[in-house]
Parts: C-alpha cells; sequence; structure tokens
C-alpha cells in the first residue's frame, strides 16, 4: 500500500512538473512614452524602457540614454544605476540628474564647436513576434541629418544595440565624437567605477597611441560588481578619445570620421553584472578575469544550461542535475549509509559502554575502538561522502547564484516564478527542513549515550537554524537541497530494511546486546574480571 501511495505521489509531482512550463510567462518589454514641460521652452519626450532585468530612459534631448538600471537583483546583489549624472530611486524610479550631465550617446564634433538640439522620436515599437524593442531618433547637427536607433530584445543578457547613421551634408569630412560617458572619478569609493579600453581583444586602463594597435575593440565603464561598455559590433574605424572638462569630470568614447554621404556606426552597449558567461555572450569575455573559484563555477553552469536547454526548465534542469550527482556518489553514499546504520544497531552495546566508564572517559574510547575493530566498522568512514558533497553543494550554490539572469529569463518552476529569487510562499524551505529533520531521527543511534548532553538535540536544531537564516536563498538551491536530501533518506530507509533483513537470516550468536566482561591479569598467572 505505501509503495501505491509513492507510485501516485510521483504521478502527480511529474504532472505538475511537465506543465510548469506551459503556464509561465515569458519575458517580455514595455515602454511608456513621457511627455516632459521645460518653462519657457519647448518640451520634449523621454521613453521609459522596462526589461526583465532593467529600466532605461530615452531622451529626445540628444536621442541619448539619460538612465540605465539594474532592477534585477539576485542574491547578494544590489541595484545599480549605471549612467553617471543620473541618480534613480529604486523604488519610485524617480530620476535626478547633474546640472549640464553628458549622457552616453551624445554626439559632439571633436572640435567642440557644435552641440546637439532636440530630436524627434519616431516609434517606438516593439515587434508582435519576438517582442524587440526599437525606437529612432532623428535630429540636425552641425549640417549633417543623424538618426540614433536603439534595439533591445527581451532575452538580452544586459546588451542595448545602437545604431548610429550620419548623412554629411557639409561637403567635407567631419570628426565626430560619440560619447560613452562622462563621469567623475569618486576616489572614496570601496569600489570605484573606472575607465577600461580594449585594444586588439586585450584590457587595458591606458589608452593607446594611434597606430600602436591593430584594432580599438570599445571602451567603457567597470569595477568589481558591473559594467558599462560600448563596442562596435565589427571592425570600424573608430578610436578611443578622452578629455577632461572644466568641472573635472572626464568625458569619453570613440572617434569616427563622417565622410561624405552616409556614415554607419553599429555597436552594442552591455549594462549590467560583471558575470563572465553574460560578458562572453555579449563578446567581453576578455575583460573579466575570473579567479579559481569562479572559474570552478564556469563549467557547471554551463551543463546546468545544457540541461536546462534540454529540457526547457530550470527546475527540471536542476532535477537531473541532481539525480546525476546522485548516480555519481552512490557508492561512496552507500558506504557512508551502511556505516551509519551499523553505529544505530551497535546503540545498545555502545550505551553499555558509555554507563560503565562514564568516570574513565580513556578507557571508554579504548572499549569503543575495541568493538569498532570487532564488529568491522570504521566510525569515520561516513565522513569521507560528506566531504565529497560539501564542495558539490558549494558549486551548486554559486552557480545557481551566478546563473541568477539565465534562470530569471526563463520560465517558472511550479509555484516558483523565479528559481533565482526566494520561494515567494517558502514551501521548499518547510520541506526541506522536514526532510532534514527526518534524516536526523534516521540517522540517531538507537539508545546511544550522547557524548554532551545537547549533542543530540543539535542535530534536530541545526535545520530549524539553517532554514531562519537562509530563508532568502534562491528557490533553485532549496530545491537541490530537498532532492538530494530527501534521496538520502529514501537510501536510508532501503539500507535499514535491508540490514534488518539479514539480520534475521542471521544466526543469532549475542542477542542479548550485552558486552563481554573485560578480563585482566592478577600477576600470578590467574585472572579476574570485572
Amino acid at each position: 500500500m505505501r509503495n501505491c501511495f509513492v507510485v501516485s505521489g510521483l504521478i502527480v509531482l511529474l504532472t505538475l512538473l511537465s506543465s510548469s512550463a506551459v503556464l509561465a510567462a515569458k519575458p517580455e518589454i514595455t515602454y511608456e512614452v513621457l511627455h516632459r514641460e521645460v518653462p519657457d521652452q519647448a518640451g520634449y519626450r523621454d521613453v521609459e524602457v522596462k526589461t526583465p532585468l532593467g529600466d532605461y530612459i530615452l531622451s529626445e534631448q540628444g536621442g541619448v540614454m539619460k538612465s540605465a538600471l539594474l532592477t534585477f537583483i539576485p542574491y547578494g546583489s544590489t541595484p545599480a544605476e549605471l549612467v553617471p549624472g543620473a541618480t534613480t530611486n529604486i523604488k519610485t524610479l524617480n530620476r535626478q540628474y547633474i546640472a549640464d550631465a553628458v549622457f552616453p550617446f551624445t554626439l559632439s564634433t571633436a572640435t567642440g564647436d557644435a552641440t546637439e538640439g532636440l530630436y524627434q522620436l519616431v516609434g517606438p515599437s516593439i515587434d508582435a513576434e519576438t517582442g524587440v524593442f526599437r525606437a529612432e531618433f532623428q535630429g540636425k547637427f552641425a549640417g549633417m541629418t543623424v538618426r540614433k536607433v536603439y534595439t533591445i530584445s527581451p532575452k538580452a543578457l544586459y546588451t542595448v544595440d545602437f545604431s548610429l547613421l550620419v548623412e554629411n551634408g557639409t561637403g567635407r569630412p567631419v570628426d565626430l565624437q560619440l560619447t560613452v560617458a562622462n563621469y567623475v572619478l569618486k576616489t572614496k569609493d570601496k569600489d570605484p567605477l573606472e575607465v577600461y579600453y580594449l585594444f586588439d581583444g586585450e584590457p587595458g586602463q591606458l589608452e593607446l597611441a594611434k597606430g600602436s594597435y591593430t584594432s580599438f575593440d570599445g571602451v567603457g565603464l567597470m569595477n568589481k560588481n558591473v559594467v558599462f561598455f560600448l563596442s562596435p559590433k565589427e571592425k570600424q574605424a573608430t578610436i578611443p578619445f578622452l578629455v577632461r572638462t572644466p568641472s573635472g569630470s572626464e568625458r569619453f568614447g570613440m572617434t569616427l570620421s563622417a565622410g561624405s554621404g552616409t556614415t554607419k556606426f553599429d555597436g552594442s552597449l552591455y549594462g549590467g553584472r560583471r558575470r563572465f558567461l553574460l560578458m562572453k555572450e555579449a563578446g567581453l569575455e576578455t575583460l573579466d578575469q575570473p579567479g579559481v573559484g569562479a572559474r570552478m563555477m564556469i563549467p557547471v553552469i554551463q551543463f546546468v544550461d545544457i540541461l536546462y536547454r534540454a529540457t526547457g526548465n530550470y527546475g527540471w534542469a536542476i532535477i537531473l542535475f541532481t539525480v546525476l550527482v546522485r548516480v555519481l556518489l552512490y557508492p561512496l553514499m552507500q558506504k557512508q549509509i551502511h556505516s551509519m546504520a551499523k553505529m544505530q544497531e551497535l546503540g545498545p552495546k555502545m550505551k553499555q559502554i558509555q554507563e560503565r566508564y562514564k568516570d574513565d572517559k580513556q578507557a571508554q574510547q579504548e572499549r569503543l575502538m575495541e568493538l569498532y575493530r570487532k564488529e568491522k566498522i570504521n566510525p569515520l568512514s561516513g565522513c569521507l561522502p560528506m566531504v565529497v558533497q560539501l564542495p558539490i553543494i558549494w558549486l551548486i550554490w554559486r552557480a545557481i547564484l551566478l546563473a541568477g539572469e539565465q534562470i530569471h529569463l526563463s520560465p517558472g518552476f511550479l509555484w516558483v516564478p523565479d528559481l533565482s529569487l526566494h520561494d515567494p510562499y517558502f514551501v521548499l524551505v518547510i520541506l526541506t527542513t522536514a526532510v532534514m529533520l527526518v534524516q536526523q531521527w534516521m540517522m540517531t543511534p538507537k539508545g546511544a549515550v550522547e557524548s554532551s548532553p545537547g549533542a543530540k538535540w543539535m542535530g534536530y536544531v541545526f535545520p530549524v537554524v539553517m532554514a531562519i537564516m537562509l530563508w532568502k536563498f534562491p528557490a533553485g538551491l532549496w530545491l537541490y537541497y530537498l532532492l538530494t536530501t530527501a534521496v538520502q533518506v529514501v537510501q536510508q530507509e532501503i539500507v535499514n530494511r535491508q540490514m534488518k533483513k539479514a539480520a534475521e537470516l542471521a544466526p543469532a550468536a549475542d542477542t542479548s546486546g550485552e558486552i563481554p566482561s573485560e578480563t585482566k591479569g592478577d600477576g600470578d598467572g590467574g585472572t579476574w574480571t570485572t
């Protein structure tokens, strides 16, 4: 009957799992056109674009990007406004800008004798099939007609595509400066943003002289947590520039030459978290040099991503990952569980030794070791599998954290809309804690006297304390730990039944559970017992 309930439960669970991907919403982009009134001046329009990972402000004032706010906040991260000169309230999304700020994608002449005016917003629009957002700004600048086009995909990992088309009607070549950022280096910050370049695919913080490199591959800001970097999509005739303004800031970007006719520049802006695989997707992996620990994460994240692509859901991917890990660890786990089960079986004898030698700890340990040798068990043999499991748990934990963006853009799983964030109803936390308590009860030697009064209860308190401290951990990690702990409990039950059946079939050699008396010599060839 019990097996029937188990099978029925598995069928229901699999049905729910299969339907979870169908019910999940797809990532999408929304936008709103905001009309700005300026006293005694012509008004203008801003476009607020909301994506699954960020919130952007594009403006007719120069056709620029006035804000790039990271709204997706994985565990251990904080919201971040990436555009220097802009300050954003994460709760209200209200922006404040410093006076005379020069925003990303501002266009100016290299001589600085021309400034941009208002652009006209064309669109914006979202493609009905792909969900891709597109906005175009058209304007006049220094005798030239300029078009700036922004394109954002709902599945983009912090990237915004940018195209610049310049029709030069001046009759002469004009060098143009495309600003990436205008910022003030804050040396008092613990992790200040700094300017980085890519020359010939190699990162550096020094601007190289023209002719000392083959290709210029991009420029931007970066610290340990975030990156704001513009790179040409293809090899284009651009060079970097960096000028210091009278206010003490540094304005930097790319210089391109607009000859007669039409000049086009295509670039990709990566403005997001500093994650190696995300930056690799944007072609900027050389900017990030992960340490040994981070490099260990990369194959794990890639493997889980392969499982995701095969199943279509990160919940299933984590389940398959758990199954594969349990299969690989099965021999070690069997050894650990057999050792624990044998320790339970020896509980009564251990209790007698502990009570008899409670005043002589050295003798107690000697008699316990003698019992272990007689029964051919090693009390430390169960530690190795635990040692092996710890780095695996650490790897999957870090992998889920570092793959937060990919998981966030994927379908939800059962009642959890996002496995990269905490379980909204804490069901996984409660279930995992309950299973850990059952596991502790199964692992506690029956009838044995604990070495310290509180040792027995610590095993029960630990799961509860862990749940209280880590309840905001990603739901994907709790799912993995729930599954791996449940498998251990099932293995423990199977081994217990096997040993019970073996004990019933074996000849009754010592059913009393008593330990033999200790025998010592009396010095005259005789013996005496205790």
